[in-house]
């Protein structure tokens, strides 16, 4: 295996999680008139983020095989909770804590199977 996919991967996904982060905040303003949409500077942010990670995983998956790239986007869970719970002062409970780690531990298995 390609030992550039994984920060590919990785970066493509934490890209997504920020962007996410950006349409969430986004999202609070959010109306369907374009000049309205067009000063969102959050929700633009969003999608920018969107496109850029998908453009960096399409090449990850280039790379590699798609039954071992594609797991890896679960990591975007893991990024959406950190962040959340640093930037947007949501709560995160051992329960969140515990499938993080799984989450983790199923990439793992995965990307080395």
């Amino acid at each position: 295996m390609n030992l550039l996919i994984i920060p590919l991967a990785v970066v493509a996904t934490l890209m997504g999680a920020i962007g996410a982060t950006f349409l969430k905040k986004g999202g609070s303003s959010f109306s369907i008139n374009p000049i309205k949409l067009i000063k969102n500077y959050n929700m633009i942010a969003g999608l920018a983020l969107y496109v850029i990670s998908s453009i960096v995983f399409i090449s990850a998956l280039k790379m590699g095989e798609l039954s071992t790239v594609y797991p890896m986007t679960s990591l975007s869970y893991i990024w959406v909770s950190i962040i959340s719970f640093k930037f947007l002062k949501e709560k995160s409970t051992s329960a969140k804590w515990t499938g993080m780690g799984l989450i983790i531990f199923g990439v793992v298995l995965m990307t080395l199977a």
